[in-house]
């Protein structure tokens, strides 16, 4: 019998469970470094996100302050984007083929795949159009700033829906907090 409470088991089961997975019996395994206990996707997935927004918050300030300096700032942080975003696609398969062992496609994981897919779309295509404007010396229009919107928002979206997948968006209440439905019950 135990002489700790449920608190400090739940501790100490814990610190087990994190010197476990930080310790690989090779250093030097490639493998191991790249599939560790953390994934790499919810790192990665931050740089096109954040690109993006500052793409669309440089242009809108490019448009108010009348400045092309930020039209300039704006561009480049949507090439950006366009360019980590391949990075990010390659690391979600990655995660969905050997931590979540390629699941059956369905659900909150079939909807984050199609939202994803369809951010890394708009991204290109609004990279394609602003290129294109850009090139012959023309501000964006209406048209742009509309899909930007609409860029933002199924971002926003996919985002949300991998907070689910990944277990960052769970019951926050104190009572609830950090425990499973095994252990509500």
């Amino acid at each position: 019998m135990s002489t700790m409470g449920p608190l400090q088991q739940r501790s100490v089961n814990i610190m087990k469970l994190f010197l476990a997975a930080s310790h690989s019996p090779n250093p030097f395994d490639l493998k191991a470094a790249l599939l560790a206990g953390h994934a790499q996707h919810p790192v990665i997935i931050h740089f096109p996100i954040a690109l993006f927004i500052a793409s669309a918050v440089f242009e809108l300030l490019a448009v108010w302050r009348k400045q092309p300096v930020f039209a300039s700032v704006a561009y480049f942080n949507l090439l950006g984007a366009a360019l980590t975003v391949p990075l990010a696609i390659a690391t979600g398969l990655g995660a969905w083929r050997w931590q979540l062992e390629g699941a059956a496609l369905k659900g909150n994981l079939l909807l984050h795949m199609i939202c994803a897919l369809t951010s890394a779309l708009l991204i290109f295509f609004l990279c394609w159009m602003r290129s294109r404007l850009r090139t012959k010396g023309i501000s964006p229009g209406v048209a742009y700033f509309a899909v930007t919107l609409l860029a933002l928002m199924v971002i926003t979206l996919t985002g949300h829906l991998g907070g689910i997948l990944s277990g960052v968006e769970r019951d926050q209440r104190p009572e609830t907090r950090g425990l499973n439905s095994d252990e509500l019950a």
